[in-house]
């Protein structure tokens, strides 16, 4: 019966989420249908109808596969995936005209393979939407397909996946009996596969046509994260601090305060770099006695893309990561979390957390209603997050494992790194988890607490206002 329950369910926002991204894609295909009833979706409610659709297909995958609908799916992906090997190992896309057809023979005279091989490739790759047979004889290309084309990362992406990071995966049983418990990058499943001692990083930094092979499948396939913590972050309640400075900690870029300063004219930000970037000022001291720069329009950004008393809002300062905070005013510290990388393993992210909640001890205890943000994209609680978005978590985990002995951040470890920093009066607490489904990035609001204070807050794990 429950089953039924969720069969239903399943089927009933499947059918509204299909229905509003119809609308979307109609008025896509007719420019100027303003007179529309009811209201057209917004990119922003398409995007939330195509990630509901694939949501509810898994869900329905799940309650209603047999054994056999299981085995069968996996074949399938292993033939795609081989068949993609096969056309990118042979230029077969690039030959194909993204317009119109041509007849199988002569695109299998000009890659130089078998006419009937390709065939076959091409009419099982067509069983997924990839490539189309307009008649007997003749290939072309499908919307799906001809991106491989013309954004030839994503065929890089798929080059990786069978080329490297399929190998890998398959030798994950046989680097567990060799290598047992090992943490060392060169005992991996990688080199297993691949029989080599050296590390899956060392043979990036010797190969750029690998290293940007493994970029493009970071980015296309298993999900980058960069943009998730700025999402996370614009959906807090900023509105309700009023007039107040925000500082961006060991920002890589603007562009978190840009967005912010536009959307919330009370608030004013420094935004703090660990390098000079070309074309900015030398700091000067602030109001705060902290060495700031202005963020001119002929330094980080073009007059022609904010409005110009937005820039007065926004300064710039240099900062070395772990360094003390220097800012002693601020509402709200914001921390974000680099990703776990090839470069930059869990062990020595969650150092960097550390270090960096050490420097912001002086400067939360001295104002006890300041609050640090930190950001972090980690390993989702198991059901937490959207099936799509925790599969795309648990991809990227295996991935680094299999790669190289690596893994994501838990949840749990952030926060016992969070209560393990203090000094000889309190300690930092957690005073807010906020968690969206739609994404692994999490928020965490951490103050100061005086350990004569026996009192604590218990989070909210699924709040999605900043409780400051």
């Amino acid at each position: 019966m429950e089953n039924i329950k969720q069969l239903e369910a399943c089927a009933s926002e499947l059918a509204t989420a299909a229905e509003t991204l119809a609308r979307h894609y109609r008025h896509s295909a007719i420019v100027g249908d303003s007179d529309s009833s009811p209201p057209l979706p917004t990119p922003g409610e398409a995007l939330r109808a195509r990630r509901s659709i694939k949501a509810n297909i898994t869900k329905l995958q799940g309650l209603i596969n047999e054994p056999e609908d299981f085995l069968q799916q996996l074949a399938a992906q292993n033939q795609l995936l081989a068949c993609l090997e096969w056309l990118g190992g042979f230029q077969v896309l690039a030959c194909i005209p993204l317009t119109g057809s041509v007849p199988i023979k002569d695109m299998a005279d000009i890659a130089g393979v078998p006419e009937a091989q390709l065939r076959r490739v091409v009419q099982t790759t067509a069983t997924a939407g990839f490539l189309r047979q307009p008649q007997p004889g003749h290939v072309a290309h499908t919307t799906l397909s001809a991106l491989f084309v013309t954004n030839p990362s994503l065929l890089d992406a798929g080059m990786f996946l069978s080329e490297t990071a399929a190998p890998a995966a398959l030798q994950m049983a046989a680097a567990s009996r060799r290598f047992d418990h090992s943490q060392r990058s060169n005992e991996s499943a990688y080199n297993i596969a691949f029989n080599t001692p050296c590390t899956f990083n060392s043979a990036c930094n010797q190969s750029p046509r690998l290293q940007r092979k493994w970029q493009a499948y970071l980015n296309h396939g298993i999900g980058g994260v960069e943009a998730n913590a700025k999402g996370v972050l614009m959906h807090l309640d900023w509105a309700s601090l009023g007039h107040v400075t925000v500082v961006d900690v060991s920002a890589r870029s603007t562009m978190l305060a840009t967005a912010l300063a536009d959307c919330y004219p009370c608030l004013r930000f420094i935004v703090q770099m660990s390098r000079p970037k070309p074309g900015i000022q030398q700091a000067q001291p602030s109001a705060s006695g902290s060495p700031t720069t202005n963020w001119s329009a002929g330094a980080l950004l073009r007059t022609s893309d904010f409005r110009q008393p937005l820039t007065s809002r926004i300064s710039v300062q240099h900062r070395n990561p772990g360094a003390p905070q220097p800012v002693h005013n601020a509402a709200v510290y914001i921390l974000r979390a680099p990703p776990t990388s090839l470069e930059l393993p869990s062990r020595a992210v969650l150092a960097q957390i550390s270090s960096e909640l050490k420097a912001h001890v002086a400067v939360l205890r001295a104002n006890s209603s300041a609050t640090l943000v930190l950001t972090a994209h980690l390993l989702p609680e198991f059901g937490a997050v959207d099936p799509d978005v925790e599969a795309g978590a648990r991809l990227r985990d295996l991935s680094l494992a299999q790669l190289a002995n690596d893994r994501e951040i838990e949840v749990f470890e952030v926060m016992e790194t969070i209560s393990g920093v203090r000094d000889d009066k309190g300690h930092l607490v957690l005073v807010n988890k906020l968690c969206f489904h739609n994404t692994a990035t999490i928020a965490f609001e951490i103050q100061y607490q005086e350990d004569t204070k026996r009192h604590s807050i218990t989070p909210s794990k699924h709040s999605e206002s900043l409780l400051l």
